[in-house]
């Protein structure tokens, strides 16, 4: 008899289908690979991580080991992530179009805030970040508590709160969405920002950013449209965000531009796996990607990477 499918981590239906799975030994050597370290406590009664799509159109693994502490900060540092993700913040789209929906003078919670880069795109806010792993160099106004201990002492108390590249770590993105809504006040506004599938960051295969324990989900339009009806808000905008000029995205660009492989929907569907032509794809495709980002101009144009929710909490 088959294995039952996994619930949806958005509607507690049952997946829609099994995508494929990768053994939890070759995922973990490729994270060695990648510089993050041994990472087999993470992993320690999952010979396998499966990939499942459900019916909204959520792609999600089972089972969803999320990253811990140690784990982002090695990873992050090796890659310097803080200061790649900070560049150009002025020019990141989904930060210009999240801020048109803050109304002046708004009280603002910014989940997962890293450095807290958004705050440049509210001057006429009161901003907050919260982030346990922010870089040492961060703000004053940036807080370091995990969302829960937050929550136990500020519920109700933001009139917006945003989650750029964050519900997509959380083994729980349901517990996760109920929580950033209990923060607002009624009426309060809700973005948040995730990876989109199918997309160029999807398509690179053996792209470990989006692997656990790293990313455990990947949305789409319809997968927004879910899970706000799911936590009851109203969405005012669900958007696939064109990519922005800075770093962490012209890499994908490059990258996705200079591959030689894709994984794509369809027969034989598959994105992680342990064969060397795809590591060594992976590989010079990450370096190309870095020679063309030194001597070409950034990229204009381009498929979609992420997708972003938009919406109004209830009034009372």
């Amino acid at each position: 008899m088959a294995d039952a499918l996994p619930p949806c981590p958005i509607t507690g239906r049952p997946a829609r289908r099994r995508v494929h799975g990768v053994s939890t030994r070759a995922l973990l050597w490729m994270w060695r690979a990648a510089g993050a370290g041994d990472l087999g406590h993470l992993f320690p009664d999952a010979p396998q991580v499966v990939l499942y799509e459900s019916d909204t159109g959520l792609y999600f693994f089972a089972p969803p080991v999320a990253g811990d502490g140690e784990f982002y900060r090695r990873f992050y540092s090796a890659h310097a992530a803080h200061a790649t993700l900070s560049a150009a913040s002025e020019k990141r789209l989904e930060f210009l179009i999240a801020a048109r929906h803050i109304a002046a003078g708004s009280l603002v919670l910014d989940v997962g805030c890293g450095s807290g880069a958004f705050r440049e795109h509210l001057p006429q806010c009161r901003y907050r970040g919260l982030d346990p792993f922010a870089a040492p160099a961060a703000a004053a106004d940036v807080i370091r508590q995990t969302l829960p201990e937050h929550l136990a002492e500020a519920r109700g108390c933001y009139d917006a709160v945003t989650a750029f590249q964050v519900i997509e770590h959380v083994a729980d993105p349901l517990g996760f969405a109920r929580q950033l809504l209990a923060l607002l006040r009624p009426g309060g506004t809700l973005i948040v920002c995730a990876p989109l599938h199918p997309s160029p960051l999807t398509e690179i295969p053996n792209f470990l950013i989006n692997a656990p324990p790293h990313h455990l989900t990947w949305w789409t339009a319809s997968a927004c449209q879910a899970l706000a009806e799911v936590i009851g808000v109203e969405p005012l905008e669900i958007v696939e965000v064109p990519p922005s000029p800075h770093d962490s995205e012209a890499i994908v660009y490059w990258m996705h531009r200079l591959s030689l492989l894709r994984a794509r929907p369809g027969p034989g569907e598959r994105y992680l796996a342990h064969r060397w032509g795809w590591h060594l794809n992976l590989v010079f495709s990450y370096l190309l990607a870095r020679l063309a980002m030194r001597l070409l101009p950034s990229p204009k144009g381009g498929r979609p990477c992420n997708v972003m929710l938009v919406a109004r909490s209830r009034q009372s």
